[in-house]
């Protein structure tokens, strides 16, 4: 799966809110990095950030609503040490994050400078620049912008997902593995999945993984000499006695009638 990002269609709807609006923002990719950003100029957080102390305590409190947005697939929002309002807002498709906006230097109507800023009138006549909205519209603003504008400007595309997602699992047998993880592992919904799984293998995504759990289960217990619980957990089901359940559903017979088997076919007959 692939995430195809159209910058400067980005680029271009960001300029033209901060223009509008006068709401600063930047947009970041999955990985959280930075790809394009749109800021006024001439501005109170600007001013602050010659502060080297300052700029750092901002870069931690935008780190920490991202990771909050990250985890809970909503905007998170905060007033910052300045008196501001930033959000973290996901851009969310098929139930997952494709990126995020970073959102605000924005006063709320009953915001106030922090004392710390108060003895410098220019910072003064800066912060009382800044743009100045209700909660209503900031519960707006960050309804529309994700979810109209930049959502459009974002492709996920799944041409070789199906076999993205089983070389994943071949890799990672000893991992514990399930739909959600996968899910979030390669930015799909679970109908996509299973649709592409179905199409591509004929089969579910938790039969073919069992299936590869088999298939390496059985390499293990015919070319090493592993007991046979560790060779379940090395293909990544704790519960020995699941193991066995699953490996003689799936074979026909049980881990250690197979491996005997194996061994007596591989003993060369005397002369």
């Amino acid at each position: 799966m692939q995430i195809h990002y159209d910058v400067e269609r980005i680029r271009r709807i960001m300029r033209d809110v901060t223009c509008l609006t006068g709401i600063s923002m930047a947009f970041m990719n999955t990985r959280m990095e930075y790809i394009c950003n749109c800021r006024r100029e001439d501005t109170f957080c600007s001013a602050i950030h010659k502060d080297p102390i300052t700029e750092e305590r901002c870069r931690h409190a935008d780190s920490r609503i991202l990771a909050d947005c990250e985890q809970s697939l909503r905007p998170e929002s905060h007033i910052c040490h300045a008196g501001l309002f930033d959000v973290a807002i996901p851009i969310v498709k098929n139930s997952l994050a494709v990126g995020y906006l970073v959102s605000g230097q924005v006063r709320l109507p009953d915001s106030a400078l922090p004392e710390v800023f108060r003895g410098d009138p220019r910072l003064v006549d800066l912060w009382n620049q800044h743009p100045c909205y209700s909660a209503e519209q900031l519960e707006s603003f960050m309804n529309l912008l994700p979810r109209f504008l930049l959502a459009e400007a974002i492709q996920v595309r799944h041409d070789d997902l199906a076999s993205d997602v089983a070389d994943y699992m071949k890799q990672n047998l000893a991992q514990k593995l399930d739909i959600d993880q996968l899910c979030n592992t390669f930015f799909v919904s679970k109908n996509t999945l299973y649709r592409l799984f179905e199409k591509t293998y004929g089969t579910t995504v938790k039969q073919y993984l069992i299936s590869l759990r088999m298939d390496e289960a059985r390499r293990l217990l015919t070319h090493t000499d592993l007991p046979i619980s560790e060779v379940a957990a090395a293909v990544g089901i704790g519960d020995y006695h699941y193991f066995c359940r699953a490996f003689t559903r799936e074979t026909g017979i049980s881990p250690g009638a197979f491996r005997k088997q194996q061994q007596q076919s591989c003993q060369s007959p005397a002369e």
